[in-house]
């Protein structure tokens, strides 16, 4: 099937039950449906043209050619969804196209060399552009600021929401939670162990001298409460006993930074000034990284169109979509 015959119509979901507006189907098409939008693909000859007005009526988008596999392939590298680069909507076009391969053989086969090459360099974009990117949520940044496992104890101040959110991104074989309340911090720990059971964490007592004996004690230690001019100086000097010696780190998330502190000095100290520009310096990097991934998705549209007539690709053979990588590895 030539490239030329491939279409694709785009209808966002949402959109549509606003306006009411009566979504075709296209003939034949093989439908990816998600929360926020309906994708139909399908082929000239397969559709009824009699259809194709309609998709320009405020239906949905409705692309040709060169223009229907790129919009497939941004599709499938996630870069048309509401989190760029997130891998559910490949999952769910594989698992359409399965179905669509299951009910609709013959149609599936004038399809099938277009949806294993979309497979192909889908994976392809992803493993060099999109794979690695990270997220920018409180948890993981706080984890990246702490370099990942800790070596020995780790101590978390506070249990309230921001706490809660950071919690399951602490990896430590010795977690100690210190709270003020700890009927709030014994609430947090139920959330996380219904996530997961495994959690092996130790609610402190509520006594300053308990925290103040953590804090001796821990190789890092993550504070989600505001400054306190009562008890830093305290906090400080405990840290500042092992400090040289142990090694670790201190995260405050409860200041942006250390000027007029009592941590004005703190030994391996970051606060939210550091983990802002981490957050901005990450974002920088996966709008870069998503930016080439959009151009290669353009780019490989483009080479489609030139290579050849039936979505075959040089070297490759039309396989399921789960033995594409053995019969290639096999020679077939």
């Amino acid at each position: 099937m030539a490239l030329l015959d491939l279409l694709v119509l785009n209808r966002r979901t949402a959109t549509d039950a606003r306006t009411g507006t009566s979504v075709p189907v296209l003939s034949d098409a093989c439908v990816v449906k998600t929360c926020l939008r309906e994708i139909q693909v399908t082929t000239r000859s397969a559709c009824d043209l009699g259809d194709v007005p309609a998709c320009n009526s405020g239906a949905g988008d409705l692309y040709r050619g060169a223009d229907a596999y790129g919009f497939l392939l941004r599709l499938a590298t996630g870069l048309e969804s509401e989190i760029a680069g997130e891998t559910e909507i490949f999952g769910q076009i594989k698992q359409a196209w399965r179905d669509y391969e299951t009910a609709r053989p013959e149609n599936a086969r004038r399809l099938r060399p277009w949806m294993q090459r979309l497979l192909q360099e889908t994976k392809e974009i992803r493993s060099e552009y999109i794979v690695g990117l990270g997220s920018a949520t409180y948890g993981s940044l706080t984890r990246r600021l702490l370099g990942g496992r800790a070596e020995g104890t780790t101590l978390l101040v506070g249990a309230g929401q921001l706490a809660a959110t950071i919690l399951p991104y602490l990896d430590s074989p010795d977690l100690r939670i210190y709270n003020r309340s700890p009927a709030r911090a014994f609430e947090m720990l139920k959330a996380a162990r219904e996530r997961d059971a495994t959690y092996k964490i130790t609610v402190l007592e509520p006594t300053l001298e308990a925290e103040l004996a953590a804090w001796r004690e821990a190789h890092d230690v993550v504070l989600c409460v505001p400054a306190d001019p009562e008890r830093d100086p305290a906090r400080v000097a405990a840290w500042r006993e092992h400090a040289a010696a142990r090694g670790g780190r201190i995260l405050h998330l409860g200041i942006l930074g250390t000027a007029g502190t009592a941590w004005d000095g703190a030994a391996r100290l970051a606060t939210l000034e550091q983990l802002f520009g981490m957050r901005d310096a990450q974002a920088e990097q996966r709008d870069a990284l998503l930016l080439r991934a959009r151009r290669a998705c353009l780019g490989k549209a483009q080479l489609a169109k030139l290579d050849d007539a039936d979505g075959s690709r040089p070297g490759t053979s039309n396989h399921g979509w789960e033995d594409l990588a053995v019969f290639q590895a096999l020679g077939s």
